[in-house]
């Protein structure tokens, strides 16, 4: 047995480590597919959301803040109404803003469009008089 041989299998190099694909064709190719599957997934920008989730928190305290006024015997329903406007308004802007940001989120958009029923029940009942 020759044992003087066994350096020279170490410091070679298996023919297979040497060849190199030259043209890249697999990173070209998973390129082209990461391209298009990029183009067909919706992009949802994580800040909106947050916007539109910040937005739906101040309308959730207000709705508190009308409740707790209702029980203040104290409170007349003049004293209200400026609240009830509040509650309006941003109902109105939540509803445009999750129309242009909420694409494609079904449980996004059956959340806002639950609390703009409530909301706008809420102040429909003012209005009716409800409270008088």
């Amino acid at each position: 047995m020759d044992i003087s041989e066994i350096d020279n299998v170490y410091q070679r190099k298996p023919s297979s480590s040497i060849m190199k694909n030259k043209d890249n064709g697999f990173k070209q190719v998973f390129d082209r597919k990461l391209a298009e599957i990029n183009a067909t997934t919706p992009r949802i920008d994580i800040d909106s959301k947050a916007d539109v989730l910040e937005r739906s928190d101040k309308i959730l305290n207000l709705l508190g803040d009308y409740a707790r006024e209702l029980t203040d015997p104290a409170k007349t329903l003049k004293d209200i109404e400026p609240l009830i406007e509040s509650i309006e308004k941003e109902v109105s802007l939540i509803e445009a803003e999750a129309a242009d940001k909420a694409d494609n989120d079904k449980d996004l958009e059956r959340f806002i469009k639950d609390l703009a029923v409530t909301a706008n029940v809420a102040v429909f009942k003012f209005h009716r008089g409800d409270y008088v």
